[in-house]
């Protein structure tokens, strides 16, 4: 059964006069992030593919995720996920095509088109904070992803205090 991991990115800072796409994490983002890959790593384990946003914010959340978690899956850079209205989410979902039926795929994207998709996914209402974590079971093709098909198994904020040292944010 193949999972889809969806994550929101971590909290962003807002430079005056630079463009929304070019926006980095703040201080406790990348704590944030961190943390995050740590929890998907007791709780998911492995990881087949990830799509990353290309805006600098998530990119960076990617990069701290990873080091958190330990895993080197195949990282696309999704254009599409920039700005991405539902439609676009749900077209990259059913078009995901991998080389095995059990595969993980992570995508690293903004609200509010994150919780949307969970919610059309599951049926479930989920608002993704940022570092927000949902996790999927994916029953049948990628193609069919739907209501029917998808259950949310997992969801998690992730939270890191301010030494560091990993909090819980969620179940």
């Amino acid at each position: 059964m193949p999972t889809l991991v969806v994550v929101r990115h971590a909290k962003a800072d807002s430079p005056v006069g630079l463009q929304d796409i070019a926006r980095p994490l703040a201080d406790r983002g990348k704590a944030d992030a961190e943390e995050a890959g740590r929890w998907l790593r007791e709780h998911v384990g492995a990881c087949d593919l990830l799509l990353s946003s290309p805006a600098r914010r998530t990119e960076e959340t990617t990069a701290r995720l990873l080091d958190g978690w330990g895993v080197a899956p195949v990282i696309v850079d999704e254009e599409r996920l920039y700005e991405a209205t539902l439609g676009d989410l749900l077209r990259i979902v059913r078009g995901l095509d991998t080389e095995t039926a059990d595969a993980t795929v992570v995508l690293v994207a903004h609200n509010p088109g994150v919780s949307a998709l969970v919610e059309a996914l599951t049926g479930e209402v989920v608002q993704l904070r940022t570092a927000g974590i949902a996790v999927l079971d994916v029953a049948g093709d990628w193609a069919d992803a739907d209501t029917t098909s998808c259950a949310l198994r997992l969801q998690h904020t992730a939270r890191a205090d301010t030494d560091g040292r990993e909090t819980s944010g969620g179940h």
